[in-house]
Parts: C-alpha cells; structure tokens; sequence
C-alpha cells in the first residue's frame, strides 16, 4: 500500500443552453475535449478523483441557497464544503 493516497477535485466548465435545444456551447472548440483527457490523465494518476460540474453547482447555489447571482467565491465556498465533507 502506498504511504498516501492522491485524491483530487475537478471543477468541470458551465454547458450553457441559451439555444434552448439544450446543446451546450463554450467559448473554445476544444473545451470538451480537454475536460475529458484531463479527466482521464486524472484517472490514470490519482487514487481518487472528484469530479464537480459547474453547472449543478450554480443551479444548487440558486436553487437550494436561494442566491439569485452566485459569485466565484461563493461557489469556491461550495466546493470547499464538499471538499471538507468526502
């Protein structure tokens, strides 16, 4: 067994679906594409890996926080409850 143990956090961007198909767009081409080599650079390399999506995070910042515009420091706040919870 190993003497630690690698576990990391991944913030995965926003999907935005203003089109109204549901079909996200970003602002560079290849985002897609590079969330999910990092991903699976991630897999091959951590013992465990978190994965969050942007996305779920804002609607549970509106949503469940009832905050009507959520900051990045919010968020991060967010994320660092997760964090400190697994």
């Amino acid at each position: 067994f190993p003497k630690k143990l690698i576990q990391t956090y991944s913030v995965f961007p926003n999907q935005s679906q203003d089109d109204g198909v549901g079909v996200g767009t970003s602002d560079v081409v290849v985002q897609p594409y590079n969330s999910v080599l990092s991903l699976k650079r991630l897999a091959l390399n951590a013992d465990c890996v978190v994965v969050l999506d942007n996305t779920a995070l804002n609607r549970i910042a509106t949503e469940r926080l009832r905050i009507s515009n959520p900051s990045v420091s919010q968020l991060n706040s967010l994320v660092s409850t997760v964090m400190a919870a697994s």
